[in-house]
């Protein structure tokens, strides 16, 4: 009795393209600020997304496809961050509201300045300016260009690597 064919013609080339593509968008996601866990659910939906709209490059070549997968991924992910900051935002201000620390109002405050310290302390003035903007002012990308004279992927590095360096702070912090 012979095999039976696969259903989908194009089910090998489909997944040859996802053996040699899933580590560098994986890592594409990860440079934009998407978490493992989450860059990892990320490329599985892009290539769900792939698989029912592959008729628009089954013909394609090679590297047409994983550009057009590079882009689906991409869009994915953009979509994702925008989304993930409108929830942290909302949830970190609600948050405060409905999350009571031991102790009395002056412990409270105390810890909260210890914690703003921590994460702003070491920043220079500029650095500084830049993160409140971006994060206690919900300042855009292309706000953040007029006001400090650079391009928005300078910003989008600097907010990157500045809310990097306060998490970890902040972690240190907390560990103690």
């Amino acid at each position: 009795m012979a095999p039976l064919p696969p259903r989908n013609p194009f089910a090998q080339e489909q997944a040859w393209l996802y053996a040699h593509a899933v580590v560098s968008l994986r890592r594409r996601l990860r440079r934009m600020g998407v978490l493992p866990e989450d860059a990892k659910d990320l490329v599985q939906h892009a290539f769900f997304v792939a698989l029912t709209r592959w008729h628009e490059v089954e013909d394609a070549s090679e590297g047409r496809k994983r550009a057009w997968l590079e882009g689906i991924t991409w869009q994915l992910g953009q979509n994702f961050l925008r989304l993930r900051r409108h929830r942290v935002e909302e949830l970190g201000h609600r948050g405060l509201d409905l999350a009571s620390a031991p102790g009395s109002a002056i412990d409270e405050q105390t810890h909260a300045t210890r914690l703003v310290r921590a994460a702003l302390d070491p920043m220079t003035d500029e650095a500084r300016a830049l993160f409140v903007a971006y994060f206690l002012e919900n300042a855009t990308l292309d706000e953040l260009t007029a006001r400090f004279g650079i391009t928005r992927n300078v910003a989008f590095r600097r907010i990157t690597t500045l809310g990097r360096g306060a998490r970890a702070r902040l972690e240190r912090l907390s560990r103690r």
